[in-house]
């Protein structure tokens, strides 16, 4: 009986590794699938644009909606012959991390406008039961690339492109006839242009003559319930006027005093660039202040990656804070080509102050 007991407890071990093991593997290829499929779309999107030449405001996109959403917009010419977008979704077990982003093609196949700091954009996409993720990126000309670790367009300084006119560089060789102008009318002979004028043989242009604007004659306002008694003097003329003038109404004041928030919050800055390889740009801070305004008592400051993310080390100065104050949120990079992208960091009071905010963290290699 012992050993019978020691065997079914190994083969029920055994048994439980092979389930685990059944099962993250399944969920690594839906990452990879679902990774490469978006890739695949996104490199459709390209040749599209390329391929109809796109016109301004035609071209190709595609787009994903934020942290944790499971779904993405491709924009282009599935054939019909006319620009229609179509949703996508991803494996089950699988969404975004990265925030919302879209990346439009020009005809040339290059990003119309590339993202801020990398130039490069990525979007990562994560197996939410593994909680690794899968970078798709792509460069400013377009190249995309899944699961990889280094893309230098950051590093890629800007070219200052002059501005030329055009009469520097292709000048009419023709030249450009000149207007001639209407004759005018000699006030001399009448002719049509045909009379010159006697001092230096050119028509004169006659000045016009300006029209005078009529000023407008301002109306007197009658004087509300007035009663008069007119004396005619020596003629024995006696005149009564009675005016009953409808007076102006008063405005009576309406207006709510605005209310004063009991408290608010802020965070500054609102964006923080951080680096993988960088060590002294490794970690980025913020300052979250509340201003508690006739609401005292302590309140918990929580902050974490948006859709549960990991990506980053999040770290926080203060806890806990009792009225009015401020805590540095710190934010440090990992190493991994699964950690690279633009994240939303959300901040928040417990009980409530103001409304949560947003720090948003971009991390290059």
């Amino acid at each position: 009986m012992m050993q019978m007991v020691i065997t079914i407890a190994i083969i029920a071990i055994v048994s439980t590794f092979g389930v685990m093991g059944i099962r993250n593997a399944r969920a690594e290829f839906r990452k990879q699938s679902s990774a490469r499929l978006f890739a695949s779309y996104v490199e459709k999107a390209r040749a599209d644009s390329v391929r109809r030449h796109a016109a301004s405001g035609l071209e190709a996109s595609v787009e994903t909606f934020g942290a944790g959403t499971t779904s993405y917009a491709v924009t282009m010419d599935f054939g019909s012959g006319a620009l229609e977008t179509r949703t996508f979704q991803l494996d089950p077990g699988v969404d975004f991390l990265t925030d919302a982003l879209k990346v439009t093609f020009d005809w040339r196949g290059r990003l119309i406008t590339p993202c801020a700091v990398t130039k490069s954009c990525v979007f990562q996409v994560r197996s939410i039961s593994l909680g690794t993720s899968i970078p798709v990126d792509v460069s400013g000309s377009g190249d995309i690339t899944v699961d990889a670790q280094h893309f230098p367009d950051g590093l890629i300084p800007d070219v200052d492109i002059a501005a030329v006119g055009n009469g520097d560089v292709n000048p009419d060789p023709m030249g450009t006839p000149a207007i001639e102008g209407t004759p005018t009318p000699d006030p001399v002979d009448g002719g049509g242009g045909g009379g010159t004028d006697p001092v230096d043989g050119v028509d004169p242009t006659p000045t016009p003559t300006a029209t005078p604007t009529a000023t407008p004659t301002a109306t007197p306002t009658p004087t509300p319930n007035g009663n008069g008694n007119g004396n005619g003097g020596n003629n024995g003329n006696n005149g009564n006027g009675n005016g009953n003038a409808t007076p102006t109404p008063t405005a009576t004041p309406n207006s709510s005093p605005t209310p004063i928030p009991q408290c608010s919050s802020s965070i500054s800055p609102s964006t923080v660039t951080i680096s993988q390889s960088d060590e002294t740009h490794k970690t980025g801070t913020a300052i979250f202040t509340m201003s508690a305004i006739n609401s005292p008592g302590a309140r918990v400051i929580s902050a974490a990656q948006d859709g549960n993310g990991n990506s980053l080390v999040i770290g926080l100065s203060l806890v806990r804070i009792d009225g009015s104050g401020s805590s540095t949120i710190s934010v440090t990079a990992k190493n991994g080509a699964g950690n690279r992208g633009t994240f939303s960091v959300k901040v928040s009071a417990d009980p409530t102050c103001g409304s949560t905010q947003t720090l948003t963290v971009i991390v290059n290699n």
